[in-house]
């Protein structure tokens, strides 16, 4: 039996359909991590802090990877700029989304929280943090991480609720 989780921010509609419910902070703050994104790609720098939306493909192979970075960078990198353009239409809109636009928001979350998640050193290996340290500096980042994770999940779980 599968237990049904609270209402989040995702609410899926009864012709299929996804409802985004952020109050208009939510967007507007949500709008502002966009255009640091966006920027932080429009440099096309090596910056370490994208090291993770361009991961490295062949490990023990610098060659194969090089190759694989200059053919593939562009490609990811119009996919991550199509999914904010399409990110935020999302959120300046309060219609109705359909599953690829959805999935397109998704990947723009997954993308600030890959970044952020680099910049704080966050490792597969780190268990989730339930309480966070208040005099940490980096608090504030370390809650910015928790609440992209948490759309992250209620994206997922209103996909999944879609199939049911």
């Amino acid at each position: 039996m599968r237990r049904r989780k609270q209402s989040g921010p995702v609410d899926v509609t009864p012709d299929g359909m996804f409802v985004l419910n952020l109050a208009d902070d939510e967007r507007q703050s949500f709008n502002h991590f966009l255009d640091e994104l966006e920027s932080l790609l429009n440099e096309e720098t090596d910056d370490g802090r994208l090291r993770r939306l361009f991961p490295t493909a062949y490990h023990n192979d610098a060659l194969h990877d090089a190759e694989y970075q200059r053919l593939m960078r562009s490609e990811l990198l119009q996919s991550r700029r199509t999914a904010i353009d399409i990110s935020r239409r999302v959120l300046d809109s309060h219609d109705a989304l359909s599953e690829g636009d959805l999935m397109q928001f998704m990947q723009t979350i997954n993308s600030l929280r890959l970044v952020l998640g680099t910049m704080l050193d966050v490792s597969e290996n780190d268990e989730a943090q339930e309480i966070i340290d208040e005099d940490d500096p980096n608090a504030p980042q370390i809650h910015l991480y928790a609440y992209l994770g948490w759309h992250l999940e209620c994206v997922v779980d209103a996909l999944q609720n879609s199939l049911d």
